[in-house]
């Protein structure tokens, strides 16, 4: 089901991004390439990886990819081009790539890679996938101030985005985030410092960045990284409430 709804969600992407036929050839950047794994511990024995890439032509951000055992030599050739001119059009299915010295790709529009570093570009990727949460009937069971994030929607039990509502924990050292599935069903806990991974203390109206962040990475509206909290708990509650926050 959740290999279902990825594909879904893969193929009404691009009208969530700008609706547009495909127009004439225009200079953009490629600024990252990357293979990964589409199926994660849910592929069939015959699934391929797929090669993600993100350009950026002006303020905008374009995500595609293509299955990586079409193209294996133009994909894997492609990291040195990072961050260089090629040429693309689009439509709102497609991308058409023209490398210098290497032969023309034909990508899908839209991708599930989570690695990106740009932010820009995993925002396009989160984009679709948050249209498809805030646009479906959200159960009684999840509380109204609650947001999708982005999971990694790849494989069994893995899905496209949970509901999350984080609070400030009373010794105002940490973060709670109790997540919940499409269904309401409850997804457990995500615990984090009230600090980011640059050790700047969170203030106590923080605000999460739902395009940034994903299941296991939250990130602010300032940009900021939230710390995650490693220590150990059974039923929520701190195996060594002395032992500090990291």
């Amino acid at each position: 089901m959740a290999i279902l709804l990825a594909a879904a969600v893969l193929m009404g992407c691009a009208p969530c991004a700008s609706a547009r036929p495909a127009k004439d050839f225009e200079t953009a950047t490629l600024v990252e390439a990357a293979e990964y794994i589409p199926c994660a511990d849910a592929c069939f024995p015959l699934d391929s990886p797929a090669s993600a890439f993100c350009f950026h032509l002006g303020d905008e951000a374009l995500v595609g990819e293509e299955k990586s055992y079409l193209h294996e030599e133009k994909s894997s050739s492609t990291d040195d081009l990072s961050g260089k001119p090629v040429s693309i059009r689009f439509s709102n299915h497609f991308i058409w790539v023209r490398l210098a010295d290497h032969p023309a790709m034909k990508l899908k529009r839209g991708s599930l890679f989570e690695g990106f570093k740009d932010a820009g570009c995993v925002a396009e990727v989160h984009k679709p996938i948050l249209a498809h949460a805030n646009s479906s009937r959200r159960s009684a069971k999840i509380p109204d101030d609650a947001i999708a994030i982005a999971g990694s929607g790849r494989g069994d039990f893995q899905p496209l985005f949970l509901w999350f509502e984080c609070i400030r924990d009373s010794d105002s050292a940490t973060i709670g985030c109790q997540r919940w599935y499409g269904n309401g069903d409850s997804s457990g806990k995500e615990w984090y410092c009230a600090q980011t991974v640059g050790g700047a203390p969170v203030a106590a109206n923080f605000a999460i960045d739902p395009l940034l962040s994903q299941a296991g990475r939250l990130v602010l509206t300032s940009g900021a990284v939230l710390e995650r909290d490693n220590r150990g708990r059974t039923g929520d509650k701190l195996d060594r409430p002395s032992e500090a926050c990291r």
